[in-house]
């Protein structure tokens, strides 16, 4: 029974961590039409969502560069089980904030109201999850999930990481600068990222894999540190962004924020 029960528990971290690819090679890959959102940044975001952002924030402030074990707080949730945790960190901040969350495989097709998550580590589950919700676009919003893509020797992988988006300036005519937070980069660490999106790119077939790009030099306003950069999150690789996750949506924090009454 001891043995089964090892060679069950290491077939079920072996799936954990192919989760990241395996919604990148298949012809079955499921296909989701983004979602059309406001184009503006949203500054007024729920305060659940300010309480994610704040969560990571204080991880990335906390580990402060350190090479955490495969298997640390962020892993724990999910049964504590080895796994490529960039996905584990945004649900640890999400559990972390309350935001009511469900497994994807029990996520029936179909539209949610309010804040909701995919309570999941894989890039792929992520990523299936929201997209049966009707909750994936291509304009990025503070508390968003960032979906990433490479393009490396063995073609595109359009599910190989994930961050979280911790602040947009809109740099006008579609594109945006983001600022980022995420986990299991670089020798298994937490770290911010500044970089700059199109969306014009991302909505082209033909172009999609260069919609993200490195700030301009003369454009950067402050120094690079051990736990930010202007780069990539990982050396040599050719990195993209695929789709954005949305655990919120804008027209609805925007419908819940009464107008102003002016006075006679």
């Amino acid at each position: 029974m001891i043995r089964l029960k090892r060679v069950f528990t290491a077939a079920l971290a072996l799936a954990l961590l192919c989760s990241s690819s395996a919604y990148a090679a298949g012809k079955k890959d499921p296909v989701y039409t983004p979602r059309e959102i406001t184009t503006e940044v949203v500054q007024d975001i729920p305060a659940e969502i300010q309480q994610v952002l704040d969560a990571a924030y204080e991880q990335w402030i906390e580990t402060n560069g350190k090479n955490l074990k495969d298997k640390n707080k962020f892993t724990k949730w999910r049964n504590n089980y080895t796994f490529e945790w960039c996905g584990g960190f945004v649900t640890w901040c999400m559990l972390e904030a309350g935001i009511p969350m469900e497994e994807n495989n029990r996520i029936k097709k179909g539209e949610v109201e309010g804040l909701f998550h995919v309570k999941e580590a894989g890039v792929g589950k992520l990523y299936d999850g929201y997209g049966k919700l009707n909750r994936i676009t291509r304009v990025p919003q503070k508390g968003y999930i960032a979906v990433y893509g490479n393009k490396g020797k063995g073609g595109s992988t359009p599910y190989y990481h994930v961050g979280l988006v911790y602040d947009v300036e809109n740099l006008g005519d579609g594109r945006y600068r983001i600022t980022t937070i995420e986990g299991n980069v670089k020798g298994h660490t937490i770290r911010m990222f500044i970089r700059d999106y199109d969306m014009n790119l991302a909505s082209d077939k033909d172009t999609k894999e260069k919609d993200m790009s490195l700030v301009p030099v003369e454009e950067r306003v402050r120094e690079e540190t051990d736990i930010f950069s202007y780069g990539y999150a990982y050396r040599n690789k050719k990195m993209y962004i695929t789709i954005f996750l949305m655990p919120w949506i804008p027209e609805e924090a925007s419908a819940a924020v009464p107008e102003e009454i002016s006075a006679d």
